[in-house]
């Protein structure tokens, strides 16, 4: 966790392209890159490509240094 509502996921391994991460019960999570909603209380397996960590949002918070997609 990176302050209560954001969960970062680096991969720690050389080579990995995944990794297991477990979404903390009792909330929703949000994929930060892909705006995905999934339930917490679950392991996933996090896609890695190299240029993005995997970031997840607790559902409802906003994260400013986002850009709009639409724009």
């Amino acid at each position: 966790m990176f302050g209560p509502d954001l969960l970062v996921a680096p991969i720690l391994h050389e080579g990995a392209w995944h990794r297991d991460v477990y979404l903390p019960q009792g909330i929703d999570w949000i994929n930060a890159w892909t705006d995905q909603v999934i339930s917490g209380g679950q392991w996933i397996k996090a896609s890695a490509p190299l240029e993005r960590i995997p970031l997840y949002l607790k559902k409802g918070t906003s994260l400013p240094i986002r850009f709009d997609r639409g724009h």
